[in-house]
């Protein structure tokens, strides 16, 4: 859809606060509503939240591959790179260099690999977009949460062009749980790309930003089996209460507070939803199936989301229209399932307000472009989706989320769609068939002008 966030713009190479938690002893305890403690983990320690297994199946049965061989080396670092070459089945021939770094050294590091990598016109460009859809509000400063809010959270990062992974280590020498756990990670990124590569080189066609999103999820999705399985078969009891209070007190920090719901989601996607995908594969057919989804990686975020819709290659919405005046196109790309999906769980960054079977409504995508004109200080934003024609008509979703976005805006019905208007923008949806085009912009005219169908 847009610029991929920080996250997204080093897919597989950075590692995010890694919640985890084992059953019991005695087996699982009965259900009695969210545990605080996991609620606290999912909001607010990024990507790796896929880790806090909670009661999902498909997790639970992924982490347990049962006893690794105990190690003989005495290096920590050597002991976890034995381990995971168990877990994962894979000599480590050429293994990177690893850096301990402290706090600042650490920080520092990351913000300079993402110096330069989102532009300020970008950046402008994506909260426009982004303020428009309700994704973020009004004067969210972007590029201080892509880069210097980011840049605190990170806890280790695998640069395979250079052969080195970095790892957040406190105190300097001695690796307490998390950063074994966060070393077993980076370990897998090494391990995959030394012998299957990347998902992007085994694709026919140049990678759009949604395509971009599901390599990733098969990316970071492998290494957070990896990293569950370590954490299963190498950490004692012990260790393994240690790393949740690590991540406990690293949640209390409420670095992701500034995030709103929406790029939460984005910066946990590719860990949250890639570990349950690649997941199913391994209880499928072990690592062989794994290996597979990165020689035939899924066509879109769709295919992650419902991995039954591997084979099918997402449909080209038909184009929108130019607003025509002063306005000057200055982004298109693709708006996919999940980025519809983080949408609908928060509209107008609030989850309070998240439409009922978000997932059902999701399955209906088939096909998505968002593009965005500017002009001034203003922008006019198009959505353009394709309805699958399974599950509940786009058309009544998309109009029911922006309704729920923006509850001030006056809804009336217009033709096979809704014109919405308010104060600070208008919008218009038009649904001529199996199209579903929605415009945003400063006036109902801008916002409908880009809704027309075109020759």
């Amino acid at each position: 859809m847009l610029a991929a966030l920080a996250a997204a713009a080093l897919a597989g190479t950075l590692l995010v606060w890694a919640p985890w938690q084992r059953e019991p002893p005695g087996g699982p305890v009965a259900a009695t509503g969210p545990d605080p403690e996991d609620l606290l983990l999912r909001e607010q320690l990024g990507g790796l939240a896929a880790l806090v297994v909670g009661d999902d199946p498909v997790l639970r049965a992924c982490a347990d591959p049962g006893q690794a061989p105990e190690p003989t080396a005495a290096d920590p670092v050597d002991r976890v790179i034995a381990q995971v070459e168990s877990v994962r089945g894979l000599p480590l021939d050429d293994p990177p260099e690893i850096q301990l770094l402290d706090d600042a050294e650490m920080t520092a590091r990351v913000a300079e690999a993402f110096a330069g990598r989102a532009e300020e016109g970008a950046i402008d460009i994506d909260t426009r977009a982004l303020t428009a859809l309700g994704a973020i509000a009004p004067g969210t400063d972007l590029a201080r949460l892509r880069g210097e809010v980011f840049a605190q959270q990170v806890s280790g990062y695998h640069l395979g062009g250079e052969g080195v992974i970095g790892l957040r280590n406190r105190p300097p020498e001695a690796l307490s749980p998390l950063e074994r756990v966060v070393l077993a990670h980076e370990l897998e990124h090494a391990l995959s790309l030394a012998h299957l590569g990347r998902p992007a080189d085994h694709r026919e066609a140049d990678e759009t930003e949604d395509a971009g999103r599901a390599s990733s999820a098969v990316v970071e999705g492998s290494a957070v089996a990896t990293m569950l399985q370590y954490a299963t078969a190498a950490l004692t009891p012990a260790e393994q209460a240690g790393l949740r209070d690590e991540l406990l007190a690293r949640a209390d920090d409420q670095r992701l507070a500034c995030y709103s719901p929406y790029l939460r989601a984005e910066l946990q996607f590719p860990y949250v939803a890639g570990a349950r995908y690649i997941c199913q594969r391994w209880l499928a057919d072990g690592w062989d199936a794994v290996a597979d989804a990165y020689r035939d990686p899924p066509p879109s975020t769709a295919a992650v989301l419902f991995p039954q819709r591997h084979d099918e290659q997402p449909r080209q919405p038909a184009p929108l229209a130019d607003p025509g005046g002063d306005w000057e196109r200055a982004r298109a790309g693709t708006f996919g399932a999940a980025e519809l999906e983080w949408l609908l769980a928060a509209p107008g960054g609030r989850p309070g307000a998240a439409l009922e079977r978000t997932r059902e409504r999701v399955s209906a995508w088939d096909g998505g472009e968002l593009v965005v004109w500017t002009g001034g200080a203003g922008a006019v934003v198009g959505l353009a989706l394709v309805d699958r024609g399974e599950g509940p008509p786009l058309c009544d979703t998309v109009r029911d989320w922006y309704a729920a976005a923006f509850p001030m805006a006056r809804a009336t019905p217009a033709g096979t769609g809704t014109t919405f208007t308010a104060g600070r923008q208008d919008a218009v949806l038009a649904c001529p068939g199996e199209q579903v085009r929605l415009g945003i912009g400063p006036t109902t005219a801008d916002a409908g002008a880009v809704t027309r169908e075109t020759a």
